[in-house]
């Protein structure tokens, strides 16, 4: 019965770590520095120190013929070591496209596009997200070390219900880690890849220059003649 005791005592003794362990996963965030942040949230765009920056952007461009202007955004896409995530795009129309870009190469990537037109629009904003990135590292960081306590105390126990309340919450633990795991993830690709939204419209084509024969001189002459008649100038009074 003592042992029974013990390895219950053990169990609810775990429980508690894990409330204090949940609870102080933002204070130690807090604390981080941002030497420590990039050990699992990625590397840090050039020129900003260890700031982790997400930047997007979007860019409209105008060109002579949609279908090849595509298939040159799939080379300057591919030969900057990006690739395209959506293509939505027919026939003499309009096209759009998502694109992932390298950070780095965000900047010279927009300006190659530009050139396959004439450009309507570009917009580039930036998100920092260092301080979001350190905090699901310092959260990471408490749920691993609860893990591997709920582990030893599993290790420990005898009692059945003890058993299955430790892996019940280690359940409940590692899900939560793998959720953190998988945040990160996609937040270092965002990081690493800048997301690109591009347009490419068709150019409209030119309205041709009307020219005038002896009857439209005429036509034009007597209208301006009429109009005079009535009004001979118009303005504030």
């Amino acid at each position: 019965m003592r042992s029974v005791a013990s390895n219950r005592a053990i169990v609810l003794l775990a429980l508690a770590c894990s409330l204090l362990a949940i609870s102080c996963a933002r204070r130690v965030g807090q604390v981080l520095t941002t030497r420590d942040v990039p050990a699992v949230g990625g590397s840090a765009e050039p020129g900003t120190g260890s700031r982790l920056l997400i930047t997007t952007a979007s860019i409209e461009v105008t060109v002579a013929s949609v279908p090849e202007a595509v298939d040159k955004v799939l080379e300057i896409t591919k030969g900057s070591g990006g690739y395209v995530r959506e293509s939505v795009t027919e026939k003499d129309s309009d096209a759009r496209l998502k694109l992932r870009i390298p950070a780095r190469r965000l900047s010279e990537v927009l300006d190659h596009l530009a050139r396959l037109g004439e450009e309507r629009r570009r917009h580039v904003s930036s998100e920092d997200v260092t301080e979001k990135v350190g905090d699901l590292n310092a959260e990471l960081a408490n749920k691993k070390a609860l893990r591997d306590r709920l582990r030893g105390v599993l290790a420990r126990a005898k009692d059945v219900k003890d058993v299955l309340s430790v892996e019940n919450e280690l359940t409940r633990v590692q899900t939560e880690i793998d959720s953190l795991e998988g945040r990160l993830k996609r937040m270092r690709e965002d990081i690493d890849f800048s997301a690109v939204d591009l347009h490419l419209a068709p150019r409209e084509p030119g309205k041709k220059r009307r020219i005038l024969g002896p009857l439209g001189y005429l036509y034009v002459g007597t209208k301006w003649f009429i109009t005079k008649l009535f009004v001979i100038r118009s303005g504030e009074p």
